[in-house]
This record gives structure tokens, sequence and C-alpha cells, in this order.
């Protein structure tokens, strides 16, 4: 990874190296499809995370391979933050429900990963079952989801959600490095990270 703005946060620029070394090691052996790859990134916030999975995306796709992302969150004032942090980056960030992102047929159903990163399947259990269904139909055959969580339980609960929804976890890793946040016992960045992909389909 790159060297972070001088005025970015060492702790995040932490993060992101975790976050991308878990990324790397998670999806290498199931992201088999070569060739242009586009990221959707759902409820991104005002996402920390683009350049570190723009930059993973690229090292998974090859040399050759045209890599994009696009981010959605309802949040407008994140969005703003993200297109102003981000402007150089081969993505866009639209500002959308991502519990309805299907109502937005231009963005098409052909991301080779849906990213979903620190999921809140905890504290809203309906929400968060629809936000992962519209991420699922926006794969494509061979396509990934990948979600990272903040503390165990949740993990777990979302996991068993997204398999209801017809997904198969191919990964799933307990992050030993994560940072802990020290206001909230059992809970830390990134602490989870799980790889799914739809039933029925072979890496």
């Amino acid at each position: 990874m790159e060297k972070p703005p001088s005025d970015e946060n060492p702790l995040l620029h932490h993060d992101m190296r975790q976050l991308g070394g878990l990324l790397k090691e998670t999806l290498t052996p199931h992201l088999t499809q070569a060739g242009d790859l586009r990221i959707l990134n759902l409820a991104c916030g005002r996402c920390d995370e683009a350049e570190t999975l723009i930059h993973t995306g690229r090292e998974l796709a090859g040399e050759k391979a045209a890599v994009e992302m696009v981010g959605a969150d309802i949040r407008i004032r994140e969005i703003r933050q993200a297109r102003e942090r981000h402007a150089t980056l081969p993505a866009e960030f639209l500002i959308e429900d991502a519990s309805q992102i299907s109502r937005n047929r231009e963005l098409g159903d052909n991301f080779g990963l849906v990213f979903l990163r620190h999921q809140n399947f905890w504290h809203g259990r309906d929400l968060w079952t629809r936000i992962f269904d519209q991420g699922i139909a926006k794969l494509r055959g061979d396509g990934l989801l990948v979600i990272t969580s903040y503390f165990d339980v949740e993990h777990r609960l979302a996991l068993e959600a997204l398999q209801k929804l017809g997904m198969e976890v191919v990964e799933s890793r307990r992050n030993r490095a994560s940072r802990r946040l020290g206001d909230a016992p059992g809970k830390s960045v990134d602490r989870w990270i799980a790889v799914l992909r739809p039933k029925g389909t072979s890496s």
C-alpha cells in the first residue's frame, strides 16, 4: 500500500493495512475469474476502505484488468466526504438506500465483489437482511460477497442470515491482529472477515 496522506490518521492507516492483507488472503483462493472487476460497497459511509478495496482488486484481477468501485450509502454527509477524499480513484459514490439498491437499474447486476464492512446486523436484523438480499442480487454468477464484523455474535448471526438467503460460506476468519475498541469489550476493528458465494457455484 502507498503511504497515507500526511493528514491521515495513523490508526486508520494501520486498519487499512490489516484489511488489505485480510482481503488478499481470503479472496485469492476464490476470486478465480480473471479480467475486469466491479466492486459494490454497500452502506459504505465515508468509505475509508475505498483505496484498499481498489488496490486489492487490482492485485487479484491482474495488471490489464479494469477495476472500479461503486459505493452507496443513504447518509448524505458521509457520501460527500467520500467523494471529496477519493476523487482520484476509479470510484463512484451514490446517495442510495442500500436496502433498495435494486431500484437503481443502471448499476446492473454484474459485480464481481459485493462488500459490506462492519455490517450492523445486531442492531437491525430485518434491515440488514434486506441489504444482504439486495447485494446478492447485484452479484454476477461467479461473484463473491464479503463482510467484516465488529464482534463475534453479530458475525455468526449475519452468516446465518446470509446462508438462509442462499449463500455459502467459503471462508470465515478471525482477525487476531484487529485493533481493540477500548470502550467496547469484545469489539474490534474488522474482527471477523467472511467470504461467501451463491450456493451451487464453485471456485
